[in-house]
């Protein structure tokens, strides 16, 4: 989508733009595990976005179990979620499943989960997250996680292993979308006044999906690639 627009005109334009976008994602979703994927800021995003804290911070784990027997090793899995999601609340944490937007893991649903093999011979495995809301820095978020890891009790031959590191998520990350491009609005505007009057500004990919990723240990920047050109009016 491409609008030769000048002044008030531009903002205008941008509102058709955002009733063009139909991700729709509402719930909460993983930084890292992203339409354009990047741990941190990198040379390829755009200078205009909105820098805003994360929602939450979640450790990647497995409930694991090397019993003999399979159906052993699914019970005792299943024992553990179980006692890990009752103490759940009390520790400030959740468990959540998803590679892309997370699902809270519940009483109701947690055997309804897929069961995976181990990396060593006669082990079952399923692969959550453990979720801490980010009220402050990522480091108590990481110890709230930790704590609640090392109070879920061992069941016969399982254990909770952490995989990878910690990461973030953002809630609703559409909803930003008319804020970043009032800022690319403001943005283009500005840099069309500083050629003086006789010029405008022609704005292209506000239609494009919003893209989000890790700009700080507790920070993202959500932002459209977009692209403007100034030209004579």
């Amino acid at each position: 989508m491409r609008a030769f627009i000048f002044g008030a005109a531009l903002f205008a334009a941008t509102t058709a733009a955002i009733a063009q976008d139909n991700s729709n994602i509402v719930g909460e979703v993983v930084v890292t595990g992203q339409r354009a994927s990047a741990d941190y800021l990198s040379d390829e995003q755009t200078v205009v976005g909105l820098r805003r804290t994360a929602d939450s911070a979640i450790q990647p784990v497995k409930f694991t179990s090397d019993s003999r027997d399979e159906d052993m090793r699914k019970r005792e899995i299943h024992a553990m979620l179980e006692a890990a999601i009752r103490r759940a609340d009390a520790a400030g944490a959740e468990l959540a499943t998803g590679d892309f937007e997370l699902s809270k893991v519940t009483l109701a649903n947690y055997k309804d989960l897929a069961f995976a093999r181990g990396a060593r011979p006669d082990t079952s495995e399923i692969g959550l997250f453990v979720k801490a809301s980010l009220a402050g820095s990522v480091g108590s978020a990481q110890g709230r996680i930790d704590n609640f890891i090392k109070s879920v009790p061992a069941t016969g031959r399982a254990l909770i292993e952490k995989r990878g590191s910690i990461t973030l998520t953002i809630i609703n990350p559409d909803q930003y979308r008319d804020p970043i491009v009032g800022l690319i609005a403001a943005e283009a505007l500005k840099t069309a006044a500083a050629f003086g009057s006789g010029y405008g500004v022609e704005v292209a990919g506000l239609n494009e999906q919003l893209i989000w990723a890790q700009a700080s240990a507790t920070e993202v920047f959500l932002y459209i690639p977009y692209r403007f050109t100034v030209r004579p009016k």
